[in-house]
């Protein structure tokens, strides 16, 4: 939902690429393979957080190469603020540290920030984020009692094997009581090992599990008597890759995110409403050619973006009735558009009726919804920094059971078995923090009423973390590692890096996982002061739009809208003036996207899946290894997609193929736009003998920083 994590904090993942030809007929691919490579906490540097009465400590010993002013710790425990924190050198120990008062119990992400501008992972940290961020993770503990020092599985993380359980315990004060270790895997007792002298509990899982999310619980205490009351870490058992059943609608569909507030007022109060995106309904399908949308939370909230809610049954007062809701909904099914709600159960609003009842009140119902830190219940955990927004205990069948029930009410309000007043998927936010098991009980639960409804996850994260959100739970997943591949291609040109994003999902993913692609949202910066460059942009557009995976526009995207983060920057009041001005410009930006649509809705294989047993999606290889190209193919139907993102233009460029059919047609480029009615109007390319391998398309002419589509015959 909410991201602090800047480009400049990122760092990518080793891998290697290994060249394999396959002959599919006329082609050679350069196929790219990529290695999870496990985490190596066997740093030269040993000095790992550690609890102190005022935190969480800190400690960073200087590498030879390294020329320190400055170095601070920052995180998502402050919005990422690169000089709160500031370390202090130790002349004796000859390293730097910082104590921050971190909550007990709360995952945080966070780095060094070096002479107030490197942005470097913690060496010594417990565990670091398998993506291209490569954030350091701390889960402080309370001063004082013995704690976990690492465990394996690390928290939260995918595993491919049965594994051995391994916990290190260490206490300040004294030895840790072997006897008063507890270890549970999934609420039942595990027998252990126990090595005193490197404190290690080890554990091997005997009999089978399946696979899925599981829990390990470990308490302990020191022979001093200060105990550890409880410590409590998830991994994810996944040695199966299986198919799913998704919504095939969803292959050739366009979706578009509104913010409801800021796109169309119907009443003159300033303010969005349902009754004014009812009124453009002809704007979003007609005109501009989309057909699903994705609408950002329209329940009572406390917060103009509403993402912590107040009454999941109601509809904001700012955005109309309940009856002006269904008359959207109602107009939306008569057109086939398709509309997602943004459903935000990790955490709700804190004067939503049940936290007020169990706020001071331990015998309230309630307390148990709630993860509550205290027996006062005045102390909880909360989404991020924002203490409004308290988290829900998904462990309690209740709050399953509660949010299951509103699901099912937004599906169908009145029970009638009848769905044309019910929404038609979910786009469930901040999905990471909800556990699998839950997850995995709704798409049971939901499915049952309605097998097409979308289950649209928000999970910003790395390929393999994302990987158990597709087992039996979602259908689709926002494609953030193909984001900031495209991202680092955009900027960089790293052509292995966007290749390697995008080889993954048929190599990870089950059969029938569906990806959204785009290239902005409410969370991150507009693509127009992302890139500084519309050409880019435009690049970017041609990608999303010819790549497997449903595109996404966010509103004003294609008006050319501009903003940076923080979120109110990129959640503009839309500017209808300003379509009238677009559309009356062949060559706008509006009309940029309005043409992509077309071309995909015309030419399938552009929107066909790519996965295990249906390939339509094949790299190719130029002698000008700054192009990036790739074919999309029905296996009747071939398209040939070139982009070159550098700095010069590239004439009868050679590509590395078996064969070639003996002419081309460009059907769109970056530069001009082609008459798709007019098809067999655009010139023929004939191309040259085969020479070393390769073929030189003749007089072809690449543009820098374009992209080009050309169907072969």
């Amino acid at each position: 939902m909410i991201s602090s994590i800047g480009r400049e904090k990122t760092k990518g993942r080793s891998s290697f690429f290994g060249r394999v030809k396959i002959n599919s007929g006329y082609l050679t691919l350069l196929l790219i393979f990529t290695v999870l490579i496990p985490l190596d906490f066997s740093s030269s540097q040993t000095l790992k957080p550690i609890p102190v009465a005022e935190g969480t400590r800190f400690f960073y010993k200087p590498q030879k190469k390294d020329e320190i002013k400055t170095i601070a710790v920052a995180g998502t425990f402050n919005n990422w603020k690169p000089d709160t924190y500031l370390m202090t050198y130790d002349t004796v120990g000859k390293y730097w540290f910082a104590d921050v008062p971190l909550k007990t119990g709360i995952e945080f992400f966070y780095k060094f920030v070096l002479n107030g501008n490197k942005w470097i992972t913690d060496p010594n940290a417990h565990n670091v984020t398998e993506d291209e961020w490569r954030n350091s993770i701390i889960i402080p503990q309370k001063y004082g009692a013995p704690f976990v020092q690492k465990i394996f599985p690390p928290q939260n993380k995918r595993v491919i094997r049965k594994p051995v359980i391994s916990v290190f315990l260490k206490s300040e004060k004294g030895e840790i009581d072997e006897k008063s270790i507890l270890l549970k895997l999934n609420n039942s007792s595990l027998p252990f090992k126990y090595d005193k002298k490197k404190g290690e509990v080890s554990a091997e899982i005997k009999g089978e599990i399946e696979d899925g999310e599981h829990r390990i619980f470990i308490s302990f205490a020191d022979k001093e008597g200060n105990s550890n009351e409880g410590f409590t870490s998830f991994f994810f058992l996944d040695r199966y890759i299986h198919q799913i059943e998704t919504p095939a609608f969803y292959d050739s569909a366009i979706v578009y995110e509104i913010y409801i507030r800021q796109f169309s007022d119907s009443d003159g109060d300033g303010i969005g409403d349902f009754n004014g995106i009812t009124s453009r309904l002809g704007y979003l399908q007609d005109t501009l050619g989309v057909n699903v949308l994705w609408l950002m939370p329209w329940n009572e909230s406390t917060t103009d973006h509403g993402y912590n809610v107040v009454d999941y049954f109601s509809i904001e007062k700012d955005y109309g009735t309940y009856d002006d809701y269904i008359a959207f909904i109602q107009a939306c099914k008569q057109r086939n558009i398709r509309v997602l709600m943004d459903f935000v159960i990790n955490h709700t609003d804190s004067t939503h009726s049940y936290f007020l009842d169990a706020y001071r009140n331990p015998q309230s119902k309630f307390s148990s919804w709630y993860q509550f830190t205290n027996s006062e219940n005045t102390d909880w955990n909360h989404f991020g920094v924002e203490r409004k927004m308290p988290k829900l205990n998904f462990d309690n069948k209740e709050v399953q059971d509660y949010f299951i029930h509103i699901a099912k009410f937004w599906m169908d309000p009145n029970s009638d078995g009848d769905f044309s007043d019910g929404v038609d998927g979910f786009r469930c936010d901040a999905a990471k923090e909800v556990p699998h098991s839950y997850w995995n009980r709704f798409r049971k639960e939901v499915k049952k009423v309605n097998k097409e409804i979308l289950l649209l996850g928000e999970v910003w994260d790395n390929p393999y973390f994302l990987i158990p959100f597709f087992k039996e739970e979602f259908d689709m997943l926002f494609d953030y590692p193909v984001y900031y591949g495209i991202e680092e291609y955009l900027l960089k040109n790293d052509v292995a890096s966007i290749k390697k994003r995008l080889s993954e999902p048929s190599e990870l993913y089950p059969v029938g996982a569906q990806t959204i692609k785009f290239l902005s949202n409410h969370d991150n910066d507009r693509p127009v002061s992302k890139f500084n460059d519309i050409d880019l942009k435009k690049i970017g557009l041609g990608l999303i739009f010819t790549l497997p995976g449903t595109p996404m526009i966010y509103y004003g995207d294609e008006l050319g809208f501009e903003g940076v983060l923080p979120p109110e920057n990129v959640r503009q009041k839309f500017d209808w003036q300003r379509v009238r001005e677009n559309l009356d410009h062949s060559n706008s930006i509006f009309n940029f996207y309005r043409d992509l649509i077309l071309l995909r809705n015309k030419y399938s294989p552009l929107w066909k899946r790519h996965e295990k047993g249906g390939v339509s999606l094949n790299f190719i290889e130029f002698r000008e290894n700054e192009l990036f190209a790739y074919l999309r193919t029905d296996g009747k139907k071939h398209y040939l997609i070139i982009s070159n993102n550098s700095g010069r233009e590239i004439v009868s460029p050679s590509i590395l193929l078996n064969s070639l059919p003996a002419k081309i047609r460009k059907i769109k480029s970056a530069a001009k736009i082609f008459d798709l009615a007019g098809l067999v109007e655009n010139p023929e390319i004939k191309v040259f003998a085969k020479q070393n391998k390769f073929f030189t398309l003749n007089d072809v002419l690449i543009e820098k920083r374009s992209f080009v589509i050309y169907e072969l015959l």
